[in-house]
């Protein structure tokens, strides 16, 4: 079960994935003289680059809720199923409908921002 502030999973979340964010980049450098070289640029891991994703089923009032948070860009709570808590945003990245199955019910693909 996935908590967003006092917003609720039904049942367990599917796919983590981990976008880590490692502050390491290449800049190369070019002289007049004809000159070049590499500079390597390191910063490490920064864990409030980190993008988490998972895909999660919510019922209408919660879904409702999440869009708030959403489009609010809200700082909200989040609690993964391990017990990691951090605090973030919320990114909907897509919904899957279940009409015909679960009407009141929504698959949501999400992305957790650490902030």
């Amino acid at each position: 079960m996935i908590q967003i502030g006092t917003i609720k999973s039904i049942g367990r979340a599917d796919d983590h994935n981990v976008r880590y964010d490692d502050r390491q980049q290449l800049v190369q450098v070019v002289t007049n003289t004809g000159a070049s070289g590499v500079v390597v640029e390191d910063y490490g891991v920064v864990d409030d680059g980190e993008v988490i994703s998972c895909s999660a089923v919510f019922d209408s009032d919660s879904y409702d809720a999440l869009v708030l948070l959403w489009k609010n860009r809200t700082l909200s709570s989040i609690t993964l199923e391990d017990g990691t808590t951090f605090t973030g945003r919320v990114v909907i990245k897509g919904t899957t409908y279940y009409d015909k199955i679960m009407p009141t019910y929504k698959k949501v693909n999400l992305e957790f921002w650490r902030i």
